[in-house]
């Protein structure tokens, strides 16, 4: 080996990672820079050594902050492995549950604390602060001060003495982030309210929860029980950084049952990701629940009255959530519904309704689901109802004859309420689309001849029921073939629609049906339809009869379709001046105009349109989803301001 290659150790810098002046900001992000955050940190700090009673001193707009409990404590050795750590673990090192330095294992209490970075809550206030914590009839004290050297913070060791009991006392020179007295009691009192054990002083006053302002009390009775219980709920206002102790806490007593928990016996009440879930608490005070409480007071017995009382009391705070949830729902579902409203527009009255009960019900049962999920249920829930078709109930009352009509009564008696409705919106439906195509199919000066095709797309049932839309789909690869016929002489849509071809003076839509083999299986194409809309005031002859040919027999060349498969050509206009034709056995071009077209259309509906009235005049206005009526109106607001 070349001596050069041999490094000497001995001569060697080891370099140590140097910590940046920003550095303690990033990791302890809005610990340090929120004072909300901050104070109910610390208190968070005392509920985990296990205190029953914490004393705070808060100076008026600046002086001495101090904070001291009645915890555990640490010895000095404790506090050198654990307040220089960063990213302490607590969960690892202490475990989830809450160690009392006095507890008889009756009492049990959820740790706040997972990653340690609470205590840096301080330098929210002061760049340095003091620390004094004893145990073992032992005193230690440290002075913390934030460095922008090579580490984020300087701890350094005072001194140690004897002193009784246990305990742990903070404090600094409140300098920065000042927030009011009355406001640390009322964040305080929302946060830390679900165990009565625990006590909160605020410059010598108890911060009592029945005196503050933000909660609402009501008595339930519990049926078959000659009792009540009071529900207390309180709303904290900003949001806590962790749902742990939000939730609906039992008291018993004055003493709390178990822990508080978003848990009830129908599942979650909220999800406790959720910005409602870490805003709201409820404390039921049970008293009448005295006899069923474990003797560990870690939860009620299992008992037919104890089980019974908690259910209709959970039930009775799960339609109470509802409720206060149903602006924040509400104004979500018109955000996202907002989105679709192109497609909404579209839809029949009921299924507009439908659509809304369906928004209402997927927000209560998945209050985590993000708005992106949400919408995309909306988008796909609105094209199964667009999808959606009535026209086999339809068919058959469509058969009745007169006389027959006059009993419609009496089979609508055999009918549902929902099934007559979704009838009736089908007809309505259809004759809406119907109208549209009257006001433009003979305009020659219309600028709407490719909204036309999009119409008659919707509306092939005029040509017979075979056609309907459910079995009849647009074929974009016989458009392709169609296209080709042109060499590039299509007119390109400025919407740049895919599932028709815009030509000059027309457009061409092409739809298909499968057909399936003995197991059901999709083996090829049934029929094909094509349809030609020519611009209003056109006069069909046998030059755009025979253009109508040609597609059919360049689809039959391109081997997209099967040999035997029929192909019939629809070639509207104003008027036609060429007979129908038939090349070989299975092309059929039928010129027809858009007059014969709509008579066809009003033939299959007309007969009902007087029930179709009745029973508009008879039902009143139709129920709408508030939300859904009021995203359309602002479509209609819009157009007008446009």
């Amino acid at each position: 080996m070349n001596d050069k290659t041999i490094m000497d150790t001995s001569q060697m810098t080891i370099l140590h990672p140097r910590f940046g002046k920003g550095f303690l900001d990033d990791h302890a992000g809005r610990v340090i820079s929120n004072p909300h955050i901050a104070i109910v940190e610390l208190v968070a700090n005392s509920w985990d050594a296990g205190a029953r009673r914490v004393n705070i001193t808060w100076p008026d707009n600046g002086g001495d902050f101090e904070i001291l409990d009645d915890g555990t404590g640490m010895t000095k050795d404790e506090f050198g492995n654990i307040w220089p750590e960063l990213n302490y673990n607590r969960i690892q090192k202490q475990g989830s549950k809450v160690t009392f330095p006095d507890s008889s294992g009756t009492i049990t209490r959820s740790a706040y604390g997972r990653n340690g970075k609470g205590r840096h809550s301080l330098f929210c206030f002061s760049n340095a602060y003091c620390v004094e914590t004893w145990k073992n009839n032992t005193a230690s004290s440290f002075h913390i001060k934030r460095s922008h050297g090579n580490v984020p913070y300087e701890i350094r060791f005072v001194k140690e003495y004897p002193k009784d009991g246990h305990g742990t006392k903070i404090s600094c020179d409140l300098i920065n982030n000042y927030i009011g007295e009355r406001e640390v009691q009322e964040l305080l009192g929302s946060k830390f309210i679900t165990d009565p054990a625990f006590s909160i002083y605020l410059n010598g006053n108890k911060i009592d929860l029945f005196e503050m302002r933000d909660y609402e009390e009501e008595e339930y009775d519990i049926p078959e029980e000659d009792a009540k219980v009071s529900i207390l709920r309180f709303d904290s206002k900003k949001t806590g950084r962790i749902s742990r102790h939000h939730g609906v806490a039992w008291w018993v007593n004055k003493r709390l049952v178990g822990e508080p928990s978003w848990k009830g016996l129908e599942g979650a009440y909220l999800d406790g990701r959720t910005a409602e879930a870490k805003r709201y608490t409820f404390i039921v005070e049970a008293d009448l629940l005295r006899d069923e409480v474990k003797p560990d007071w870690t939860g009620f017995k299992d008992t037919p009255r104890a089980d019974k009382i908690v259910q209709l009391v959970n039930s009775h705070i799960f339609d109470s959530i509802q409720t206060l949830m149903q602006d924040v729902r509400s104004g979500t579902k018109k955000s996202v519904l907002k989105e679709h409203r192109a497609d909404i527009k579209q839809l029949s009255s009921l299924s507009k309704q439908q659509l809304g009960n369906f928004v209402d019900q997927i927000q209560m049962k998945c209050p985590t689901m993000t708005r992106k999920d949400l919408s995309n249920s909306i988008a796909i829930f609105t094209k199964m109802e667009l999808n959606r078709t009535g026209y086999g109930l339809l068919q058959q009352i469509a058969r009745l004859s007169p006389t027959d009509l006059d009993s419609l009564s009496e089979i609508l008696d055999t009918w549902s309420v929902t099934d007559a409705k979704k009838v009736l919106d089908e007809l309505y439906w259809r004759l809406d689309v119907i109208k549209k195509m009257e006001s433009i199919v003979d305009d020659p000066e219309t600028k709407e001849l490719q909204e036309l095709q999009p119409l008659f797309k919707n509306g092939l049932w005029i040509f017979g029921p075979e056609y309907e839309a459910i079995d009849f789909t647009s074929n974009k690869t016989l458009l392709t073939v169609i296209n080709e016929l042109f060499d590039g002489g299509a007119v390109d849509h400025p919407r740049k629609r895919p599932d028709f071809v815009v030509l000059s003076d027309s457009t061409i839509g092409a739809y298909s049906s499968d057909q399936h083999d003995n197991n059901g299986e999709v083996c090829g194409i049934r029929k094909v339809l094509i349809l030609e809309l020519k611009r209003g005031g056109s006069i069909i002859k046998q030059k755009e009869r025979r253009q109508a040919e040609d597609y059919a027999e360049e689809i039959k060349k391109s081997g997209k379709v099967e040999q035997d498969t029929e192909i019939v050509c629809y070639v509207l206009g104003s008027k036609v001046d060429s007979p129908p034709t038939k090349v070989g056995d299975t092309i059929n071009v039928i010129p027809r105009p858009y007059s014969t077209v709509l008579r066809q259309a009003h033939a299959r509906t007309f007969n009902l349109i007087k029930k179709i009235k009745e029973f508009k005049e008879n039902s009143g206005e139709e129920a709408t989803d508030k939300e859904i009526k009021e995203i359309l109106s602002q479509i209609e607001l819009e157009v007008s301001v446009n």
